[in-house]
């Protein structure tokens, strides 16, 4: 008698311990989770839920969380967050606890070629001092590349593993490179932000700040593979796709001569169509550097 009993609890002693393992890496559940998940009726949910009611927090009508004090320091739905805040969410089609462990338990079959990040350390400070800055509105003073300036910070952006402080000086949103900045010093002047200022940064658009043109390029078929595939310039659109295999895109740019670094690695296969000062422009650039190359070539 005693083991069909047993045998009747096993699977609720196995739900509401996977039901527990959920909650403990920072799931919220609620009833119609419960009916999925484990293929239960709603009044055996609710039931589960009264269980379980004394190390809940409910953080939504019919939606609980485990109680703040029960969790670790660090969970897989931090994890989760953290993949998320630093845009690489999507480098693996899941990133729950599992799957995660799963690739990294491979990880001798895989590898990264994105841009590295330098050593940080020596920066844990100036971060810190720069984040209280930034949440307080104040003002801050620094020297860079030799210089005095105060300026109001707005976001710390991290690009190609450097980090950038976006600040605006003397009315202007500049980018400086956190490596170059020296005697930081939080001011007691505050600052309102601006609602301009703030639609830039969130934007996206990189470090080149200011206003933007609109520019067309057209892109060959074997280019076009890559542009459609992931986005390579700022604002990027795809206006039309040609019969040939080839695309006119748009793209804003604030600062052309990284747009015309970009254009030369991509030559002959992606060109500036318009505006036409820009093209002229570009063609000049391409002009002024084979004349410099020629001329240390000849004096070699």
């Amino acid at each position: 008698m005693k083991a069909s009993h047993d045998r009747k609890h096993d699977p609720l002693i196995e739900r509401l311990c996977e039901i527990f393992g959920a909650l403990y890496q920072g799931r919220t559940i609620d009833k119609a989770w419960l009916c999925d998940k484990f293929g239960i009726t709603e009044r055996t949910a609710y039931r589960d839920l009264a269980r379980l009611g004394h190390i809940l927090d409910q953080v939504a009508p019919g939606r609980y969380k485990l109680s703040t004090h029960l969790l670790p320091s660090l969970h897989n739905g931090h994890l989760a967050e953290f993949a998320d805040f630093t845009g690489v969410a999507n480098l693996f089609p899941r990133h729950d606890g599992q799957s995660l462990r799963n690739s990294m338990k491979n990880s001798s079959n895989i590898s990264f070629q994105a841009p590295s990040s330098r050593e940080n350390l020596l920066l844990e400070d100036l971060l810190n001092q720069l984040n209280l800055a930034i949440s307080a509105r104040c003002e801050v003073e620094y020297h860079y590349r030799d210089k005095a300036r105060r300026a109001q910070p707005y976001r710390l952006i991290n690009q190609a593993g450097l980090w950038y402080l976006a600040a605006v000086e003397k009315g202007r949103l500049k980018a400086f490179e956190l490596a170059r900045i020296e005697g930081l010093v939080r001011t007691a002047m505050r600052f309102t932000p601006q609602e301009d200022v703030l639609a830039e940064l969130d934007s996206g658009v990189g470090i080149r700040f200011g206003s933007r043109v609109e520019t067309r390029l057209r892109v060959s078929a074997h280019a076009a593979e890559y542009v459609t595939r992931r986005a390579l310039f700022p604002a990027q659109r795809i206006l039309e796709q040609h019969d040939d295999g080839s695309v006119t895109l748009s793209t804003a740019i604030s600062d052309p001569h990284t747009l015309f670094r970009w254009l030369r690695y991509w030559l002959p296969d992606i060109g500036i169509l318009s505006p036409q000062s820009l093209r002229e422009q570009f063609e000049q650039d391409l002009l002024s550097r084979y004349t410099h190359g020629m001329r240390v070539m000849a004096q070699r």
